[in-house]
């Protein structure tokens, strides 16, 4: 399968957030997927607050997906997480999904790389990248470290679940 990974803008909010709940309804674990992100608003916001969207295609079908923020909101609790002299060279990887169908090939992966290098490209302070994942979410954590990224804490986090907060210099 040939894909297109490529910014996205606020056309795809919608596929996205219909995306995110299709991922957190079929997971059998609930606690792996957050889906706070899944209103039309708050990814807007995000938006127009210099985040990006990354989305893989294959043909036009949507195939993987990912927000990153440029600006990490200092009342969040990632933030409270990362030292403060680094947070405004820091982006977050927020939230991430591949449909079933197109798992197996590197999707999350490239969209990481794509998310980083056009963050990195838009402002060359940028210097370190954070993300959350669920200890057990085996895929997604190995693909992390398979990035670059590094166990940086454990934290109970979004109403009390476990993660890994994953932290990478870019």
């Amino acid at each position: 399968m040939n894909f297109i990974v490529e910014e996205g803008n606020s056309e795809d909010i919608d596929e996205i957030i219909d995306a995110i709940k299709y991922l957190h309804d079929i997971i059998e674990n609930k606690d792996w997927y957050a889906i706070g992100l899944a209103n039309h608003d708050k990814i807007l916001n995000k938006l127009n607050d210099d985040a990006i969207i990354i989305k893989a295609l294959y043909k036009n079908d949507l195939a993987g997906f990912l927000l990153a923020e440029r600006h990490i909101n200092p009342d969040s609790e990632i933030a409270k997480e990362i030292p403060k002299h680094e947070l405004a060279s820091s982006i977050e990887l927020d939230n991430a999904g591949v449909l079933p169908k197109y798992r197996g090939n590197h999707l999350q992966e490239s969209l990481i790389l794509k998310a980083e290098s056009i963050m990195k490209e838009r402002d060359n302070s940028i210097k370190y990248s954070y993300a959350t994942v669920h200890p057990d979410n085996l895929p997604s954590l190995k693909t992390l470290e398979k990035t670059g990224y590094q166990k940086y804490k454990e934290k109970l986090m979004y109403g009390g679940k476990i993660r890994y907060i994953m932290r990478k210099e870019i």
